[in-house]
């Protein structure tokens, strides 16, 4: 299977075209791939069918969330913070008294620790530290990328009077071991930044001091650092349909939800067949195996 994730509006004409779709064969025929799906980041009021990709059908299952929460953040932080709902202002400044530490790096071990802490905890699959740091490594490149870390605030030259500032390590003589004796990660976040978009990609927490509401600060801070990049739109990336409370991601829901926001529901998913047999047979597989 070729797989290309989160394409935009702006990006369907390319894939109607036939150097495109002469391109696509060729490296399908290469890769022995049965077929390419497209993940169209597009809302769903639009109607597939006036995009004119004729060639694709609708995917039998999705890889990524169907449903996302959008903060329009090309506002001031004074009016972020008004449409938020009240539980999620009143965490960001407990977060702020509690002097959490937010700081940027470009490495991914500190945030793979949490993460596979995280995920262990909720028995999700995830992906081992290499990916994460190629990702990272390649989306660098152009400036798409960045991680972020909420740290306990225990490092002597932080204060802690609520006006806790983003640290940027990456060019810090301090060793990543000396900080780590010096405070404990309690909340990271893997951002991506395309066409006037921020969307938090991957994010983990831990569960010791939840009392300090670290995920609020970073998230906050998140959020303004993308504002000084141009953002106009932070991607929550990923909710429960219609608020459904048995749903895996609930819990996680409902704290996204307390940022504001507009739910959008989304296009998904649509396959580029080069094979039918050998499509129905995969899909028949997969529908066992899960």
């Amino acid at each position: 299977m070729l797989y290309s994730p989160m394409l935009g509006a702006s990006q369907v004409s390319d894939l109607k075209s036939q150097s495109y779709l002469k391109q696509i064969k060729n490296i399908a025929s290469e890769n022995k791939a049965i077929f390419c799906r497209a993940e169209f980041d597009i809302p769903a009021t639009q109607d597939f069918g006036t995009l004119g990709l004729s060639d694709y059908i609708k995917a039998f299952e999705e890889m990524q969330p169907e449903h996302t929460l959008i903060l329009d953040i090309d506002r001031t932080e004074a009016e972020i913070l008004e449409q938020m709902k009240p539980k999620g202002r009143y965490n960001i400044r407990v977060a702020e008294r509690s002097g959490i530490i937010i700081e940027k790096t470009d490495s991914v071990r500190e945030f793979f620790q949490l993460y596979q802490i995280m995920a262990k905890r909720q028995k999700i699959t995830y992906r081992n530290e290499q990916y994460f740091q190629k990702l990272v490594d390649i989306l660098k490149e152009k400036d798409y990328v960045q991680v972020f870390l909420a740290r306990e605030a225990r490092a002597p030259h932080e204060s802690t009077n609520g006006t806790t500032k983003v640290q940027n390590y990456e060019s810090s003589n301090e060793s990543t071991s000396q900080r780590v004796n010096e405070s404990t990660i309690l909340a990271a976040a893997i951002v991506t930044y395309y066409d006037k978009r921020a969307t938090y990609l991957f994010g983990g927490s831990s569960s010791k001091h939840r009392e300090l509401m670290a995920p609020y600060k970073l998230h906050w801070e998140i959020i303004k650092d993308a504002k000084t990049k141009g953002c106009v739109e932070y991607d929550f990336f990923g909710i429960a349909p219609d608020n459904n409370p048995k749903h895996p991601w609930a819990g996680v829901t409902r704290f996204k939800k307390q940022f504001g926001g507009r739910q959008v529901d989304l296009l998904g998913s649509y396959d580029l067949v080069f094979n039918k047999t050998k499509y129905q047979l995969f899909k028949m597989a997969e529908k066992i195996r899960r």
